[in-house]
């Protein structure tokens, strides 16, 4: 994706009614950056951008790069080549205490010698931004709802709270952009899901532009205006959560971003707009003209799949219909998960509603679903 400057220098305040500006629709733009480590490339080619006020996850497995960009971003190391724009400026060679732009670490990063207030007052003395400090620390913690232990010692923090009084330090000295790090991934499952409801609401209400890291697929649609799915030092694709899940653009994206029924095979012949694929399940429709001959993955979310008591032939209805061999049925409360017998590489899945009951291991049990919910990608053979 071929990046644009931009053209007119935009205020760091948000419209009054909630809207952007012109020029918001690009307030960060990452261009063509690279870098690499000991001659090692481990991001290149790194092209998006966002909008003043949005939140974006970086998302992707370990090793990926997300952090290194973020980290490149925030000027605590520099790109080997490529240009980074925010709002007006071009912050490329900008050091990273000129960039405006406040981290949340991992591990918080907080000075546990200090109390609350003096570590959330650290970044304003660092700054020598000094007026009237007292009162912008305590709207800060009142964000976080940490005001009452401002004089408190950090170390005797939950890390919950924790969590807050680095994200308070962070918004204190009215960041340009936030960059926050797997900032829950210390924290309890029930904790975390909480943190997660409470930052979203605190960084909408404030109008803050964020980027988000996170390995957590769940973590990041759940937050998220769009999300950039990485690997292997590259954006496969950057989208909102829903067209992320319900139309992954590669193989990688499927998988990585919520379960799906995985099979794979050969493409025999066409068929209206639509290609067959013979899979060691049976024959396979997808909405999709593949070249003939060319190795495949066919896929669809668990949650459009059915089982049905026929085993009739779905030719001609629109749908497809395996007959796998059930593994095992797990009853997980509101819904009931069952997995078939697949070859290495592939995958049988279904969810359905509710508590279901009469499924055995070793039983044939048969699968349905549309064939416009089919997905489906030419891999290398």
């Amino acid at each position: 994706m071929q990046m644009q400057s931009v053209q007119t220098p935009q205020s760091n305040a948000r419209l009054a009614d909630g809207a952007t500006s012109p020029g918001d629709a690009r307030y960060l733009e990452v261009s063509m950056v690279r870098k690499s480590f000991h001659g090692v490339t481990v991001m290149e080619g790194m092209n998006f951008h966002m909008a003043r006020g949005e939140l974006v996850s970086l998302l992707g497995p370990s090793g990926c790069g997300k952090t290194t960009l973020l980290r490149v971003i925030a000027g605590l190391m520099s790109a080997d080549s490529g240009d980074m724009v925010l709002g007006p400026r071009n912050i490329t060679r900008v050091p990273a205490h000129k960039r405006n732009i406040s981290v949340v670490f991992q591990n918080y990063a907080l000075f546990p010698h200090l109390t609350v207030a003096e570590n959330v007052a650290f970044g304003l003395k660092a700054r020598g931004d000094t007026a009237g400090m007292p009162t912008r620390v305590a709207e800060a913690l009142a964000l976080v709802r940490m005001n009452a232990f401002a004089d408190k010692a950090v170390t005797g923090l939950s890390g919950g709270q924790q969590q807050r009084v680095a994200v308070a330090r962070a918004l204190v000295v009215q960041p340009d952009l936030l960059l926050l790090d797997e900032p829950f991934s210390a924290l309890d499952r029930k904790l975390r899901e909480t943190m997660q409801v409470e930052l979203k609401s605190l960084l909408r209400d404030r109008g803050i532009t964020a980027i988000f890291v996170t390995h957590d697929q769940e973590e990041a649609l759940g937050v998220s205006d769009r999300i950039a799915v990485m690997n292997g030092g590259k954006i496969e694709q950057f989208a909102d959560p829903s067209t992320l899940y319900a139309r992954p653009k590669t193989p990688f994206v499927m998988d990585f971003v919520g379960l799906s029924l995985r099979l794979s095979g050969r493409v025999i012949e066409h068929r209206a707009a639509s290609s067959v694929i013979e899979t060691a399940q049976g024959q396979i429709v997808a909405p999709v003209e593949l070249p003939v001959g060319s190795m495949a993955v066919v896929g669809v979310r668990p949650e459009l799949v059915s089982a049905v008591a026929t085993s009739e032939d779905a030719a001609g209805t629109g749908r497809n219909r395996i007959q796998p061999v059930l593994e095992d049925a797990m009853v997980l409360g509101s819904k009931t998960i069952l997995h078939g017998r697949a070859g290495e590489g592939d995958r049988v899945i279904c969810e359905l509603s509710g508590i279901r009951s009469g499924f055995v291991r070793g039983q044939t049990v048969t699968l349905d679903w549309a064939v416009e919910d089919t997905l489906a990608y030419e891999v290398a053979g």
